[in-house]
């Protein structure tokens, strides 16, 4: 997965920069726009994504292949019936919204139709495959995922070149082009997952019990879907009401690099999510806590030791790998980082609500403490706050939810989960730990200057290499516990006797 990640990363900033010259800020913005709309609207998906792969692997940890084809084939029902209403809702209620309250620019209405029809297609494509990639994810098949991931990446790295050497509205090619690149794998993991996994033979029909069962834990989950979807999409709306195209492309931008990083701690949660559900089901509570607690600190270390680095040089970054960084990209960039590290803090947490099945209260708790940034992103502009301000106040929900969020989980678990481990292990000790780990390389950075030209770039490497150091030290005696750090230091020796230690000859 890490190899995949590293491979994708190359090609994906490549292709950033090659978009972003060939369409322009604003171009860029108008398709980040025309998706939300899509994006509002499919919250429900999300729901029916989270629900579906947590069923899937609870069948699994309980061992029951009966109850897991009934799974699988009920989960098939419920995302065919909900690709029908979701498209029927973004042609009619989505189709209203593009026509009469889009800020679009002139000219480019004709464009940003052809985003949102094709992005409507492949929305009910990605609905029809949740099944198939659940089963993917329960069977911990990271494999495929990764072969795939890599054909998106090269996939669209060739789409970035074709739209360069076109005389046709950039934008509406590269549309078409993106809905073939995700329709192709809808038959490469329909195949795989019927030749792999013996419950992905779909038969229509369902189980009525996990029907309902299915329908509960997704319509108490739509809360928090609907919270995710005012903390991206409903902001990137305000943001375009009262600013335009152009600072949603900033925005863009900044959610792109960070993904970049992210997505190297989203590649080691998947790992550790399946594991957190099937223990729960087992009833191995003991390891379920452990993987909460390790998995969220270890995912945030990660995120640092990748992120500090970038967070300090983003300025000199963004102007190699852009040419021209966009007005307000920095702070953005900035912000956002800041926002998924407390979102990282509480992700695990999010797999083990899931696994107990308990969704209503917290989901309702949860909701409205992410939901409130919405009307609160519309006052600031009102009182006339900057757009730096209005997207550094979408951080403080993110900082109130972990430690709702561990009680409700604490509760739901009939007391087996310990919130004082969680709060001293993560809430408390990964900030403390996110400062000091900054503190040396941003020192290297303060006393070597802002150059942005050939000198940067030295700066940039004396800056990295202060990061790895200081940040490896620091996680490794304050991040880890003593018998940990004696399992890292016998994985090295016996990695390093593997590969350069002295053979016996026989």
């Amino acid at each position: 997965m890490y190899g995949r990640m590293l491979f994708m990363m190359v090609i994906g900033l490549f292709t950033s920069r090659v978009i972003l010259n060939a369409l322009g800020v604003s171009d860029l913005g108008l398709m980040s726009v025309a998706g939300s709309v899509i994006g509002m609207l499919t919250f429900l998906n999300g729901t029916l994504t989270s629900g579906t792969q947590r069923f899937i692997t609870y069948a699994i940890g309980e061992g029951n292949m009966q109850k897991l084809k009934n799974t699988f084939s009920t989960a098939m029902t419920l995302h065919v019936i909900l690709a029908v209403i979701i498209t029927i809702l973004l042609e009619t209620v989505g189709l209203w919204y593009v026509y009469n309250e889009l800020n679009i620019e002139p000219g480019r209405f004709e464009a940003a139709m052809w985003c949102y029809q094709l992005g409507v297609l492949g929305t009910f494509i990605s609905i029809i495959l949740v099944p198939f990639n659940s089963a993917l994810a329960a069977h911990e098949a990271f494999s495929m995922v990764a072969y795939m991931s890599i054909y998106d990446a090269v996939a669209k790295l060739l789409a970035a070149y074709l739209i360069q050497i076109v005389e046709f509205d950039r934008v509406i090619f590269y549309s078409i082009l993106t809905f073939i690149i995700g329709f192709i794998p809808t038959f490469i993991y329909n195949w795989y997952c019927r030749k792999h996994f013996e419950e992905c033979s779909f038969r229509l029909g369902y189980d009525k019990s996990l029907f309902r069962n299915m329908i509960s834990f997704s319509g108490w989950n739509t809360i928090g879907c609907l919270a995710a979807m005012g903390q991206g999409t409903g902001v990137n709306l305000v943001l375009n009401s009262f600013c335009g195209t152009v600072v949603n492309g900033a925005r863009g931008i900044a959610f792109q690099a960070n993904g970049w990083v992210n997505k190297f701690v989203e590649s080691f949660t998947s790992v550790m999510a399946p594991q957190i559900t099937k223990s729960y089901a087992a009833g191995d509570y003991d390891r379920t806590t452990s993987l909460v607690c390790n998995g969220a600190s270890f995912a945030c270390y990660l995120y640092l030791f990748l992120g500090i680095p970038l967070f300090i040089e983003i300025e000199w970054v963004l102007n190699l790998w852009l040419g021209q960084c966009p007005d307000y990209t920095v702070a953005f960039f900035r912000i956002v980082m800041i926002e998924t590290l407390f979102r990282t803090m509480g992700n695990p947490t999010i797999t083990a609500m899931h696994a107990t099945g308990q969704m209503k209260t917290v989901n309702i708790t949860v909701g409205f403490i992410l939901l409130v940034i919405v009307p609160m992103s519309y006052l600031l502009f009102r009182l006339g706050a900057s757009p730096e301000v209005v997207v550094a106040a979408n951080v403080i929900p993110w900082i109130i939810v972990p430690p709702v969020r561990v009680i409700w989980v604490r509760k739901y678990s009939n007391g087996r989960f310990p919130i004082s481990r969680y709060v001293i292990q993560v809430l408390l000790k990964v900030p403390c730990l996110a400062v000091l780990m900054g503190a040396v390389p941003f020192y290297v950075h303060y006393q070597m200057g802002d150059d942005l030209g050939i000198a940067g770039l030295s700066r940039f490497i004396a800056v990295g290499f202060a990061s790895v150091i200081s940040s490896g030290l620091i996680i490794f005696y304050l991040g880890m516990n003593k018998p940990l750090r004696k399992k890292v230091v016998r994985k090295v020796i016996d990695f390093y006797n593997s590969r350069f230690g002295r053979k016996d000859v026989v």
